[in-house]
C-alpha cells in the first residue's frame, strides 16, 4: 500500500478512537519557513494570524482546528523589503494527520539602469559585478541584465569601450545601495576618444 492510501486511513482511525472515547480530533495548523531574513512577516489563516520573526524556521497558530474544519493560510503582510508565498496551506483538517505548510521567501530584486548620451559606435559592455550588458550603438537608455537584491550594493562601470569613443559613468551615479525600486539614473557619458 502506498503511503499516501495510509495518510488518509490513519486520520481516519484516529477520528475514530477519539469520537469513540467522546473526544474530538483536533489538529495544530503549522508549517516550515525557508528564507526569512526581516521581520514583518503575517501569515493568517482565518481569524488567527502568527507574526515569525527574522530568521524563523516554523510556525504555529494558536488556535487549533476540529476534524472536518477548513484552513487557508495566506501571508497577509510581507516581511520588510522581501516576498513570501505559500504553498501546501489550504485543505481541511483530517485528510492528513498533520496540516504542514510551507512559506517560502525571498529578497525583492530590481532593475539598475539609466541613460546614455553620445554612443554612436558598438562595441560598448557595462559590467556590475559579474553581469556584462553590451549596449547597442546609438541607445539612449540602458538596463542592466539580472536584478539586484534590495539592500546589496551596486557598482556600474565601463568594461569595453566602443570603438572610437571613450564612455565614462558619471559621478555619483553608477554606485549605490539598492532600495525597494528599479534604479533608472545611472548616467553614462560617450565622447570621441
Amino acid at each position: 500500500m502506498k503511503l499516501s492510501c495510509l495518510r488518509p486511513l490513519a486520520a481516519l482511525l484516529l477520528t475514530l478512537g477519539l469520537a469513540a472515547c467522546g473526544g474530538k480530533a483536533t489538529y495544530d495548523v503549522s508549517g516550515t519557513i525557508t528564507g526569512l531574513n526581516n521581520n514583518g512577516l503575517v501569515l493568517t489563516n482565518g481569524g488567527d494570524t502568527v507574526t515569525p520573526g527574522a530568521g524563523a524556521t516554523s510556525f504555529t497558530f494558536a488556535k487549533r482546528i476540529d476534524y472536518g474544519t477548513s484552513y487557508d493560510i495566506t501571508v497577509t503582510q510581507n516581511p520588510a523589503h522581501m516576498s513570501c508565498g505559500v504553498s501546501g496551506g489550504t485543505g481541511t483538517a483530517g485528510h492528513y494527520v498533520s496540516i504542514q505548510a510551507l512559506v517560502t521567501c525571498s529578497q525583492n530584486v530590481y532593475t539598475l539602469g539609466g541613460a546614455i548620451s553620445g554612443l554612436t559606435a558598438d562595441g560598448l559592455v557595462l559590467i556590475n559585478g559579474n553581469i556584462q550588458t553590451t549596449v547597442a550603438k546609438d541607445a539612449t537608455t540602458f538596463v542592466m541584465g539580472g536584478s539586484v537584491a534590495d539592500g546589496a550594493t551596486y557598482g556600474i562601470s565601463v568594461f569595453t569601450q566602443p570603438t572610437g569613443l571613450m564612455c565614462v559613468v558619471q559621478p555619483g551615479t553608477g554606485t549605490g545601495t539598492m532600495g525597494g525600486a528599479n534604479v533608472t539614473t545611472v548616467q553614462i557619458a560617450c565622447n570621441p576618444a
